[in-house]
């Protein structure tokens, strides 16, 4: 019963996972003949959170037939493997889209603005300085500089010449060169990038500017220069669902610690309680979360976990001892749960050797800290709960009954007796089971190895957590 619920409750998350649009929707505004503002800001080309939700919108935007699309910029950069592809859903949009330098857009920053078909320049922005580095600020091994550089270079030409931006200005911007080179009116000195001010970017040549259509002084500039109406302007915002799902996603291991602690609480009570609802809970709204926020969690690693628990369920019920199922099942699971923490786009740059970050250890520091939190958190749960939770008298009469007699108000103080008591198993004990101990029968935990009917038993501890008891041996 309860590993059909787990299947259950993790299938849910990720089915109303499976497309964003199925909630919060309806409190979107139609972009249909609507201009479409999507703002990039400081940091927001540095998670994957970002990513996912402009790949919704813009999937919206040419659905629902948007008018135009302005990329309103301002940032230094950020993912380059994320912006390669997101440069790819903007290059295929369908939809008229323009670039506003608000004021700078550099790195990766600038190879959204080439995606798009033109591009305007708030006076004094910057635009350029496209180099591949790790985020880290360091240098990248020669061979893997050159890698890179020719796997995006070629991808940028491709968008470049589609769009009618200049290659030259392209490949100054990314790639370094041991000469210097001249471009337009600006030159490029050996070993530096290219880095375009305003001024220098709308400079006009024989065949048109240099990169950008102009300056503008704001928005209204744009939508004036592209004959756009100002009342047509909506901004792109993540609907209440989508940043529930990122909040939930922050606060993962507060879900683990929950989820954890459920479960042993469900370990330790006969039947199924509360302690297993709160286990579901906890770890599908988890799974759903961080699948919403953009992270790896998906069918697969749901899978994982799931196998994890039938595994350790299998050690407990049916094989004694703790062994190689219970090793693997535990492994799964912590496996399963870091991964689906980790930004999916922080993954995918470490096809490449770690362009765009330090190594892999990097990508995983904030899963690893909330797994911690979870682990030792649900540790200090459940001493607190072995501490206190036995005191309450809701717990111990309601929840957690110690004998199927019906009792007299001393049953604590009967059941507080019970440790170093022997009896017998009046059913088998896997681990849970019922036993005849000092004349009456109770609901016990067989600790260690499982007990057959019959064996004989002995209280090793009773609380309002229930009655342990271990196999008299010989």
């Amino acid at each position: 019963m309860k590993a059909i619920l787990f299947f259950l409750l993790a299938g849910l998350g990720l089915v109303f996972g499976q497309d964003q649009r199925v909630f919060g929707r309806s409190d979107e505004v139609s972009l249909s003949g609507k201009i479409l503002r999507i703002e990039v800001g400081e940091n927001d080309l540095t998670n994957g959170q970002s990513f996912k939700f402009w790949e919704r919108i813009l999937e919206r935007a040419k659905e629902e037939g948007a008018k135009g699309i302005i990329f309103d910029l301002n940032t230094p950069g950020g993912l380059a493997f994320p912006t390669k592809e997101l440069m790819t859903k903007i290059s295929e949009v369908g939809i008229p889209t323009v670039s506003f330098v608000n004021p700078d857009a550099i790195s990766a920053g600038s190879f959204i603005a080439v995606s798009t078909d033109r591009i305007y320049m708030k006076p004094g922005g910057l635009i350029g300085s496209s180099g591949i580095v790790n985020s880290m600020g360091t240098e990248i091994d020669p061979v893997m500089r050159a890698k890179l550089e020719s796997y995006f270079g070629a991808h940028l030409r491709y968008i470049a010449e589609k769009k009618g931006h200049r290659l030259e200005v392209i490949e100054a911007m990314m790639v370094l060169s041991d000469e210097d080179r001249q471009i337009g009116d600006v030159t490029v000195k050996a070993g530096e990038l290219l880095n375009l001010n305003s001024i220098d970017a709308t400079k006009m040549l024989d065949d048109g500017p240099l990169l950008a259509e102009a300056e503008v002084e704001d928005l209204e500039g744009v939508l004036k220069m592209e004959g756009w109406d100002q009342d047509e302007l909506v901004t792109a915002e993540p609907t209440g669902f989508e940043k529930l799902a990122w909040w939930i996603a922050s606060y993962s291991g507060i879900l683990i610690m929950i989820g954890l602690g459920g479960g042993y609480f469900e370990l330790k009570t006969p039947g199924f309680g509360i302690g297993g609802i709160v286990c579901l809970s906890a770890f599908g709204i988890f799974f759903f979360g961080n699948y919403m926020a953009g992270n790896m969690a998906g069918y697969e690693l749901a899978a994982l976990f799931i196998l994890g628990i039938i595994l350790i369920a299998v050690e407990a019920f049916v094989i004694p001892g703790f062994g190689v199922a219970g090793i693997t099942g535990f492994l799964l699971i912590i496996g399963a749960l870091a991964f689906s923490m980790l930004d999916g786009m922080e993954w995918q740059k470490y096809q490449w050797g770690g362009a765009d970050g330090g190594d892999l250890m990097d990508a995983f520091e904030r899963p690893a800290l909330n797994l911690a939190l979870g682990i030792f958190g649900s540790l200090a749960f459940l001493f607190a709960m072995l501490k206190f939770l036995p005191q309450l008298k809701f717990i111990e009469n309601t929840m957690l009954p110690g004998s199927l007699a019906r009792g007299n108000g001393s049953e604590d103080q009967s059941k507080a007796k019970l440790v170093g008591v022997s009896g017998v198993a009046t059913t088998n004990l896997r681990p849970n089971g019922k036993a005849e101990i000092d004349g009456k029968v109770f609901e016990v935990l067989a600790e260690g190895e499982f007990v057959d009917k019959g064996e004989a038993i002995r209280v090793v501890s009773s609380d309002g957590m229930g009655v342990a008891v271990k196999r008299i041996e010989g």
